[in-house]
């Protein structure tokens, strides 16, 4: 099976680009409009590295059709990092054990494990595994993974909310009524706060 990790740092991010925008649009770029976005030059050049994630069986293309890109799903066992706080920060690299999904994915992401109440409204609950892509888009009301560098716990303390750039802060909000947001003054975030990733999915095991 063809993983992420196999492929060539360029088509790694064409491809990455390519599950990103489409999520992002709601249809599949063009050569012309990967090419502007990772900096290549040539369409003749993205197009090869097209072929070559279709030969790896990574996408489909439709011929002459300037967005005929489609993405295939992999089949990916993968390890549970770790626990994502739904509520006050905590350390998101706790010692995992060593759990795996065996999920239908697009990105090389990796799943968290949640504790707490605090995303219930979107229905993200307490036990729920969530899907976490560190190289995705992240834009204003994207629930990501917000860590605290500065706090206790050797990576920092993360939490999982939604995100809001404001003029002079950023707001970490909660999805549940009962539970006030995190706002975080610009020049704070700047200096403590880094987003490792942006959810794309949630599971719930039966």
């Amino acid at each position: 099976m063809v993983r992420l990790a196999d492929l060539s740092d360029i088509q790694r991010r064409i491809y990455n680009f390519i599950v990103d925008y489409s999520h992002r649009e709601g249809r599949p770029p063009t050569n012309r409009e990967i090419g502007a976005a990772l900096s290549i030059q040539s369409t003749g050049h993205v197009d090869y590295h097209l072929g070559r994630l279709q030969k790896l069986g990574m996408i489909e293309r439709e011929p002459r059709t300037s967005r005929g890109i489609r993405v295939r799903s992999m089949v990916r066992g993968l390890v549970v990092r770790g626990t994502i706080a739904a509520g006050s920060p905590l350390d998101i690299f706790a010692p995992p054990d060593q759990e795996t999904l065996d999920l239908t994915v697009h990105s090389n992401g990796y799943v968290l494990h949640v504790r707490g109440n605090s995303m219930i409204d979107d229905h993200i609950n307490d036990g729920d595994y969530v899907l976490i892509d560190p190289q995705a888009y992240v834009g204003d009301g994207d629930i990501i993974v917000a860590t605290h560098k500065s706090a206790e716990g050797e990576a920092g303390a993360a939490t999982l909310k939604r995100i809001y750039k404001e003029a002079n802060r950023v707001r970490l909000q909660p999805a549940n009524s009962t539970m006030e947001p995190i706002f975080v003054g610009k020049g704070e975030w700047d200096r403590e706060w880094e987003v490792q990733g942006k959810v794309t999915a949630m599971y719930r095991r039966c």
